[in-house]
């Protein structure tokens, strides 16, 4: 076996940490089933072209005054590209009209945050790449055991106005509180991210409830400030996914297979830990399977 020296290790690790994760997996060619379901026209211009925000961090954005579309979407999109022996073009696009860009065939996927649901697949079929939803961030130096909702009894929490789903689950769990003979839940909604994270960088509330991608990237961007209560807890799940139309058929099993094909060979869960998205991580990519399907 060979042995480095501490010198050589070093530039061993550098070295890997420079390659491609494609290359680091040592991944299998697709079979040529899932590459002839490509429809023919996306294999002429070899080109698969995303529509996207491009504003949804760590997910999919683009950093200011920088051209390129990053996050772990677009990781995963590249890698994806890269096995149909595509390239991808991204086609900014507002998230209202995603779907609508899709059916006027503006793009082949849409991107950049959106979720399946059951009302969407009327239109669109989906490709599910990610688990998120609502999670809550409290201060790292907060010592009490907070690992859920429900063990908010007698604290405060902020989250933006209009978020009707997280505030139903807030007043639920609120209810569960005053049952047992606790103390409620006080909720404050507040206009933006940024003044919900100021009361709690002012600690006049006890957690902070917003987005899991939003929150894991607003951790990074102030190390060791902020936590995520029991790792990656989420209160109101969600599924992310890439939008296709309904006459995509084969396309969207292509994406799906070779996604499915990064998890199965680790470069999926690489990339999602690199964002420090794991704990939204799927163990199967699906195909039309929103939230109020899964278990």
């Amino acid at each position: 076996m060979i042995q480095f020296t501490k010198p050589l290790r070093r530039l061993a690790v550098v070295l890997a940490a420079a390659l491609p994760l494609s290359v680091l997996a040592q991944t299998r060619p697709l079979p040529p089933d899932v590459l002839n379901a490509i429809p023919a026209d996306v294999k002429a211009r070899g080109v698969l072209r995303v529509g996207s925000q491009q504003t949804f961090p760590p997910v999919e954005f683009r950093e200011p005054n920088k051209p390129e579309v990053t996050g772990a979407s677009a990781d995963l999109l590249a890698e994806v590209a890269r096995r149909l022996n595509l390239r991808l073009e991204y086609i900014q696009s507002e998230y209202a009209g995603l779907i609508s860009g899709v059916e006027a065939n503006r793009f082949d996927v849409a991107s950049g945050g959106i979720s399946d649901t059951e009302e969407r697949e009327e239109k669109l079929d989906f490709v599910n790449y990610m688990q998120s939803g609502g999670s809550i961030m409290v201060l790292s130096a907060n010592n009490d055991k907070l690992t859920t909702i429900d063990d908010f009894c007698g604290k405060s929490i902020a989250t933006m106005l209009g978020g009707r789903v997280i505030m139903t689950a807030v007043e639920a769990a609120s209810e569960r509180c005053t049952k047992s003979g606790k103390q409620p839940i006080r909720a404050e909604q507040l206009p933006s991210a940024p003044d919900s994270r100021m009361q709690l960088d002012l600690k006049r509330v006890d957690g902070y409830i917003g987005d899991f991608p939003a929150l894991v990237y607003m951790g990074a961007q102030f190390p060791g400030r902020y936590k995520i209560v029991g790792g990656n807890y989420i209160l109101t799940p969600y599924i992310t996914s890439w939008g296709f139309g309904k006459n995509r058929a084969g396309l969207r099993d292509a994406v799906q297979k070779a996604t499915q094909a990064m998890v199965d060979d680790g470069t999926y869960k690489r990339i999602m830990d690199k964002w420090g998205l794991g704990g939204g991580a799927l163990q199967t990519i699906s195909v039309n399977l929103p939230a109020s399907k899964r278990k």
